[in-house]
């Protein structure tokens, strides 16, 4: 059930940004390895479309960051200590974006997003891993 916390999220999420942004850089390096041709489509046109586009696939992928870590650290790992790692990495790869280091486009809302994404899955670690135990 661990694992299913990684993997699900993070297909679920590449699907999603090879559907709706086939124009970041995750989706054309993946084009670009297969050998297929990336087209951009258009711009969101609905408040659930924009959330879509630019933050659900983060909300998946940060959800599933704190599970790989907890996973990685082992299931002994404090969740707090998980939480704040995952945190800081996330937040460290989105103020990279505001130098030529990692391509992209800074965004603060994806920061509290990740943010929240990250809270949600150590709530759910700890109500569904480290409550059974005791």
């Amino acid at each position: 059930m661990l694992l299913a916390n990684i993997i699900v999220p993070l297909v679920v999420g590449a699907i999603l940004y090879a559907i709706v942004a086939p124009d970041v850089i995750f989706v054309r390096a993946l084009g670009s390895f297969l050998g297929n041709e990336v087209t951009s489509i258009s711009q969101p046109e609905t408040a659930f479309d924009y959330f879509v586009r630019y933050y659900l696939m983060d909300i998946l992928w940060g959800y599933a960051l704190v599970f790989a870590l907890f996973l990685c650290l082992g299931n002994n790992a404090a969740i707090g200590k998980v939480f704040i790692i995952a945190f800081l990495f996330s937040t460290a790869m989105e103020l990279l974006q505001l130098t030529a280091i990692v391509p992209g486009v800074f965004d603060i809302w994806d920061i509290v997003i990740e943010g929240f994404a990250e809270a949600f899955a150590a709530f759910i670690i700890i109500k569904l891993f480290l409550i059974r135990r005791l």
